[in-house]
Order: structure tokens, then C-alpha cells, then sequence
């Protein structure tokens, strides 16, 4: 139900609200002059804020709109009588369906006469108000135990607990009488909150804090609705988030079609990759590896600057959800990145705007790419290379792979495209592009067609099929787990040779070098002598790690295999990695949203999940095996 303009406190806005309740269909409206309802579905419990007479409170307005069932009283003080109708109502419907209500009404507490120092001045304390019959209760446990874990720049939350405390803010009074709470099986809390997210003296208000509490205190209060849920009504959720809001609104919607319109108006990878890497590896060759080549770019079909101004017009602030709220300003943050890093392309600002969007190359990561090389030394690959796969014959195996999944989803429309300007294999826009000039060995076709088909396009579309858009081109930071999910694609299917690991380790050193200041000739020469690699294998990834003036993209292979691993090892599911294209840090956050109904099973399952062979390996890393050991099981 979209929300509508502010409507006339009425009977028959009661009468309206009231049906939808009951019905458990979504609520969203306006109540005039500046108050709203938002009722996400049939819900135990409501979250309240009533401001009082011009004085309402930004932050609290937007604490209490992330919840799933929220009421913002509007400031008129002519609407009170209306609203405890209203309140009275809703807790008689929703406990009828329950057995038991919950509501939560949170205000700010008045400044400390003592807050002198700036310190004073962010402690995030709390008063919780509560009728005796809820001392003792899992479901205060709950709410001051959650309360409690707030952290604001370092200073913990302080929480006292007032029983028979009046469960109403100042010169206001409480929702529902004790009788009427006693009739409708409603429990009331009452939390009045220090107003840390702004300053005691001057007002001002403290933007990163604000965001931080409110993110918290969600959560806490989310927390204590489950345990009330759980023991006091009739609901079983399984989880807090199965409390959380499910429906995306309108404003959601329109915040993440425009960062996606951005994100997917450029390729990055694209934009960076030399169109010219064959010719220069023969002239590179002509010159006995004496002068380091003269790499050529596509032409920029973008304005970054122009869409920098774009993007920061998006207005993230309008989103209630916290968690989809930081998503966002995640991604608005590495999309900035990546468009400086398309102006500073062949500049000596690139290489540091890189390690800021991809990390540093540290020496953890050095010292993983040095043990996989040194337990690898001396073996070979015991397959067969004579065969090689032109890139037709491999575009040819390609579209039978996507064939298999457009037969599973008819909204699956990837398509292969041989390029000229490719030098190997790319996946843009959920395409798999393919260089014409390319020569595959034969051992090897499956374990790419798994790794660019079966996880990256696999994931874009999985992510066009999400109410969010972006999880088709990816959250900030998804790169490492996308390249690390997809090298394990190839172990799966017994396609992780000792050339391949012996590879993805060569580029971390090879990143390394770039981020140390070596040029390219030194690069190259460091992977031909110390690696032991082949002048066209060493001149490849010299290139990758040189190209657009230094990226040390490549080093997320290794540390993405890693991560993976780990994951699996930990009991971690890979179905959730393949809703879309994710970081390894929202594992969680995806299995939220799922729990909440925003996100719903992706409709491709990669076909190297169904081989054979697959369940043994995953055991096998499960088991404990490392890196350099996967190469046994080609």
C-alpha cells in the first residue's frame, strides 16, 4: 500500500486502518499534519514516538520508521485523542491474532545537568520504563541486554531499569489505560533515550553517530519483539530478522534503480584493459623483453565527474531500513572509487585509488601466494595440454552451458560474444565475452566455463531476479568473493591444475610488486626468475597487474579462494553466495534479508553444484584441506 497524503483523523480513517490490520495486508500512511503509520503485515508488537509540541526529533523519527510496525504520532495536539483510538485498535486486532502485544514507546530523555565534556556528551544512555508484570522477563532481558551492547565512539551504553516508572514521555499520557492493556493482552515499555547523535549545548547534530544508534538500537528492539513473540504470543518466529520489514517501498526502489543506472553505465574492467595486450607481446618479444610495451585503451563513453554529481544527488537518506540503508551508502562510496579510478586511468593517482577500492596487498597475503608456490614447486600437471580451444570452439561450448540455464529461467537471456578487442574472457552485464584470438588448453574448458558461466554470469542473473538490482551488478566490495567462489568452481569440477595456483599466487606477488613501486620490466622479470614462469605467462600477468597505471585487482583471487574455504570449512552455505554478487562481509546481511522475505531463492543453481564429484570436495574442504592441497583432486 504506497504511502498517500496526510488524510483526516477520522472515524473513517479508523475504520480504513483498521481493516488492513486485520486483513494483515501492508500499511503505509500519512497522519496529517507530520505523523505516519507503517504496518508491515500482522506484527506482535508496535514501536511509538510521540514529539512533543514542536520539538520533534530527527533521529527518533527515523529510529522508530526502521521498524516493521512503527506509529509517529503527528505534533497537533488536537490528534491525541485519535491516536489513542488508533493505538487501542491496533493493539485489540493484533492481539486477537496473537495472544499478546507488545508496544514500545521510546522518547528522548532530557540532558544530564553535568554533560561538560564531549564524552559526556555521546554516552548513548537509557531508561527503560516498565509495568511490574514484565519485571524478570526474557523479553526485558532482552531489550536491556541488547540496549546495553550499544557502543557509540567507544562508550558503552548505560541502561537502568524504572519499574511502575510513568510509561509515557513528559506531560503525555500512557497509550492505553492499565485496563485496557490488561483486556487486550498488551504489554507496555516506555525508553527514554539520551540524545547522543547531537550536541547538549549547541543542538548541532553528530550525522555518523546518529546513523550508528539508530542501526543499534534497531537492532536491540528487534531483539527484545522476538523474545515477547516467542514467549508471550502465539508466533513462532525463527529469528529476529523474521521480525524485520519485508516490504520495499518506493523510495528503496527508486535509490537502488539509480545506483544500479550508474553502476552499470560503465565497465570498469573494460575501460582498463589494454585492447592492444597480442601486438605488444610480439613487439615486446622483437625487443628481447628490453622495452616495456605501449599499452592501448578503449576511449571513455563516460563523464565521471558528471556521474560523481549523479550519484551524490541520490537521496540514501530517504531509506528507513538501516540495513539496506548502509548497503546503499556502500556502494555509493565504491562506485566514487571506481569512477576516479576511470579518470586517473594512466596517472599516478590510479594505483592508490585501486588499493583503496581493492586493499592492500599486505604481507599475509605475500606470505600465502610464497607457501602455495613453495609447496607447489616441483610438481607438474599430470593432464594432457597438446589440444588447444580456439576461442570459436569455446564460445560454441559456452552457449550449450548457457543453453542449460535459460531452459531453467526464461528471464535468463545472457549471450556470448566474440570480441576482437578481448584478449581472454570477461563476463559484462551478465554476457560472456570472448577473445577471438584466444587458445584454451582443452583440460581446462570446464573449469572456465564454471568459473565465468556457472558463477559470474550465474550470480548477475540470480541478482536480476531480486527486488534489488544491485545484486546483479554487485555490492561494494563483491569482487574477492566473486573471484574467490569462482576459482573454487574449478576445484569442484577438478579443474584446479598446479599451473592454475601457481598462477593465481604469481599475481599476488606480481600486485605486490606493482604496489612497491616496480615497473614493468621488473615485474616481469621477478615472475620469470623467481616464479618460473614462461615468457608469454609472465608478460600476461605483468600486464593485468600493470594495466590502466597499476591494479592490484589480482591479488583478491588467492584471498578470495581463502575466504571461501573458510567459509565452507565453517559450515557456511553456498547457496547463500549465489543470490547475487556479494562481499564476503554480507554473508550475514543476505542471510537477513532472506529471513525478512526481501530476497527470495534464486531461480539458477550452478550445474557444477550437481556433478558427481562435488559433494566429495566440498567434505574435503570441510575436512580441513588447504590450498595447495586442491590441486590433488584434478
Amino acid at each position: 500500500m504506497p504511502t498517500k497524503r496526510p488524510t483526516k483523523l477520522d472515524t473513517a480513517l479508523l475504520d480504513a486502518i483498521s481493516e488492513r490490520v486485520e486483513q494483515g495486508l501492508q500499511l503505509r500512511r500519512k497522519l496529517a499534519p507530520d505523523g505516519r503509520i507503517h504496518i508491515d503485515r500482522q506484527l506482535p508488537f508496535l514501536v511509538v514516538y510521540r514529539a512533543p509540541a514542536n520539538e520533534s526529533d530527527t533521529a527518533l523519527r527515523a529510529l522508530v520508521a526502521s521498524q516493521a510496525s512503527y506509529l509517529i504520532a503527528p505534533s497537533d495536539p488536537a490528534s491525541k485523542p485519535f491516536i489513542h483510538q488508533l493505538v487501542q485498535r491496533i493493539a485489540t486486532l493484533q492481539s486477537k491474532t496473537f495472544g499478546g502485544f507488545l508496544i514500545i514507546e521510546i522518547w528522548v530523555k532530557p540532558d544530564p545537568a553535568d554533560a561538560m565534556t564531549v564524552a559526556d556528551d555521546i554516552r548513548p544512555d537509557f531508561e527503560v520504563s516498565i509495568p511490574r508484570q514484565l519485571q524478570d522477563t526474557p523479553a526485558l532481558s532482552a531489550l536491556v541486554g541488547g540496549l546495553g551492547q550499544v557502543r557509540i565512539l567507544g562508550q558503552r551504553a548505560n541502561v537502568a531499569v524504572r519499574p511502575s516508572a510513568p510509561l509515557a514521555p513528559h506531560a503525555e499520557r500512557r497509550l492505553l489505560t492499565p485496563a485496557v492493556a490488561k483486556a487486550t493482552g498488551t504489554h507496555m515499555v516506555g525508553i527514554a533515550a539520551y540524545a547522543a547523535w547531537r550536541s547538549s549545548e549547541s543542538g548541532e547534530t553528530y550525522p555518523l553517530v546518529r546513523r550508528a544508534m539508530i542501526r543499534q538500537v534497531t537492532r536491540a528492539l528487534a531483539q527484545a519483539a522476538f523474545v515477547f513473540a516467542r514467549e508471550e504470543t502465539t508466533s513462532r518466529p525463527l529469528h529476529y530478522h523474521s521480525l524485520g520489514r519485508r516490504a520495499v517501498v518506493r523510495a528503496v526502489n527508486q535509490v537502488d534503480h539509480e545506483l544500479a543506472t550508474v553502476a552499470e553505465s560503465f565497465d570498469l574492467l573494460l575501460t582498463i584493459t589494454p585492447v592492444n595486450a597480442d601486438s605488444e607481446y610480439r613487439r615486446f618479444r622483437r625487443s628481447r623483453n628490453a622495452k616495456p610495451p605501449r599499452f592501448q585503451y578503449r576511449p571513455h563513453t563516460i563523464d565521471p565527474s558528471m556521474l560523481k554529481r549523479r550519484l551524490f544527488d541520490i537521496k540514501i537518506e530517504r531509506i528507513e531500513d538501516p540495513t539496506l540503508e548502509n548497503l546503499f551508502r556502500e556502494k555509493r562510496r565504491e562506485l566514487e572509487l571506481k569512477l576516479s579510478l576511470i579518470a586517473d586511468r594512466m596517472t599516478d593517482r590510479f594505483l592508490p585509488t585501486g588499493v583503496a577500492l581493492y586493499g592492500k596487498v599486505d604481507d599475509e597475503a605475500v606470505a600465502l601466494a610464497r607457501t602455495v608456490l613453495g609447496s607447489l614447486e616441483g610438481q607438474q600437471d599430470s593432464a594432457r595440454r597438446s589440444r588447444r580451444v580456439s576461442g570459436e570452439e569455446f564460445a560454441a561450448a559456452a552457449e550449450t552451458e548457457l543453453s542449460s540455464y535459460r531452459s531453467v529461467d526464461p528471464n535468463c537471456t545472457p549471450r556470448v560474444e566474440l570480441r576482437d578487442d578481448v584478449s581472454s574472457l570477461m563476463v559484462s552485464a551478465g554476457n560472456l565475452l570472448v577473445g577471438r584470438g584466444m587458445a584454451i588448453p582443452a583440460d581446462r574448458v570446464q573449469a572456465l566455463l564454471q568459473h565465468e558461466v556457472g558463477t559470474h554470469v550465474v550470480t548477475y542473473w540470480n541478482g536480476r531476479a531480486q527486488p534489488l538490482r544491485l545484486l546483479a551488478s554487485g555490492l561494494a566490495g563483491h569482487d574477492e568473493l566473486q573471484e574467490g567462489l569462482a576459482v573454487f568452481a574449478e576445484y569442484l569440477v577438478g579443474g584446479l591444475t598446479v599451473g592454475r595456483l601457481r598462477t593465481l599466487a604469481a599475481r599476488v606477488l606480481a600486485a605486490r610488486s606493482v604496489a612497491d613501486g616496480a615497473t614493468f620490466l621488473d615485474t616481469h622479470r621477478m615472475l620469470i626468475d623467481d616464479v618460473g614462469f614462461s615468457d608469454r605467462g609472465a608478460f600476461m600477468v605483468a600486464m593485468r597487474v600493470h594495466r590502466g597505471g597499476g591494479l592490484v585487482k589480482d591479488a583478491v583471487y588467492l584471498r578470495g579462494l581463502q575466504g571461501v574455504l573458510g567459509y565452507v570449512r565453517d559450515g557456511g552455505r553456498l547457496d547463500t553466495l549465489l543470490v547475487g554478487k556479494i562481499a564476503p562481509e554480507h554473508t550475514a546481511v543476505i542471510e537477513e534479508l532472506q529471513r525478512r522475505e526481501v530476497l527470495q531463492p534464486p531461480p539458477l543453481r550452478p550445474n557444477f553444484l550437481n556433478l558427481p564429484d562435488t559433494h566429495y570436495r566440498i567434505e574435503r574442504v570441510r575436512d580441513g584441506a588447504d590450498i595447495q592441497e586442491l590441486a590433488d583432486d584434478v
